[in-house]
């Protein structure tokens, strides 16, 4: 996506002082957080000065997920995928997945949700001209995948190992 072979990772640590460095586990645990207190994995090209990531990918967790739509409305951009219970492309502006995976929020006791949303972000200005809404896809599932395996729901999550040809309104 970045034409590169290097990345580095946001130095530093979150407002509540954990560490900025992504990990499946830290990113498990801060599902049901606020944004700004979840761990993302935000990826930058190495070597480049503008401060800009190539993507950033958020795990939260979700009691709903968008429906697909065959109106042929909406962004034309958009390809949609046979994967999880809702996958989107967005050409290279990034990719949501939503997949099943029942977690429970620890600071409400009783409360769980049904679904993880996944979501990468492209920063136009480091993105290829080359890459392809279906590159973000693929990324974005792999990461995904590893998810559903560190919370357990892989084999409700219908992820697949290879992403399937986009869908056709």
């Amino acid at each position: 996506m970045g034409e590169i072979k290097e990345f580095t990772e946001l130095p530093g640590t979150n407002d509540s002082g954990k560490p900025n460095k992504f990990s499946l586990k830290q990113s498990a645990e801060t599902l049901h957080n606020d944004m700004t207190q979840r761990n993302q994995c935000v990826v930058f090209k190495t070597g480049d000065t503008t401060s800009h990531p190539l993507i950033t990918v958020d795990f939260s967790a979700a009691k709903f997920y968008p429906k697909t739509t065959k109106s042929g409305g909406g962004d034309p951009k958009a390809s949609h995928y046979r994967m999880g219970v809702y996958a989107v492309a967005r050409g290279t502006a990034g990719a949501s997945l939503y997949f099943k995976c029942p977690t429970k929020n620890p600071d409400a006791p009783g409360q769980s949700t049904p679904y993880v949303e996944a979501e990468l972000t492209g920063t136009p200005d480091q993105i290829s001209a080359k890459s392809t809404g279906r590159d973000s896809m693929t990324v974005l599932n792999a990461v995904s995948r590893a998810m559903a395996k560190q919370l357990g729901c892989a084999s409700q999550a219908s992820l697949p190992s290879r992403v399937p040809a986009a869908q056709t309104n």
